[in-house]
């Protein structure tokens, strides 16, 4: 059970230091820079993008937390995904409503 809930918040951990981190912003940079010199500018979206990142994490959190079994792993990746994608839906309405109720208060 420890290992699952390793799984889950090390895969939104991950995948929000890469999309939005400030420690992770110069090689965001780099990563979109060097796609688009190999006219490979659409891979650039694997650094700014929940789901693209969220899976890639997924795998990688699943090979480490879950199993080497790559159906299992394969499964973690399509998990992570979903549950880094539904991480920053959350994260993003907790600060909507925080605006709304900081203006609210003026």
């Amino acid at each position: 059970m420890i290992n699952l809930f390793l799984f889950v918040v090390s895969v939104i951990g991950m995948t929000h230091i890469i999309v939005d981190g400030s420690i992770f912003e110069s090689v965001r940079t780099y990563f979109k820079k060097f796609m688009a010199k190999i006219k490979l500018e659409h891979m650039g979206s694997l650094v700014d993008c929940y789901l693209c990142s969220g899976t890639w994490c997924g795998f990688f959190m699943g090979y480490v937390w879950i199993t080497d079994e790559p159906l299992k792993v394969f499964a973690c990746g399509c998990a992570g995904g979903f549950i880094a994608n539904l991480g920053a839906s959350i994260l993003n309405l907790i600060e909507a409503l925080t605006i709304v109720r900081l203006s609210e208060n003026e």
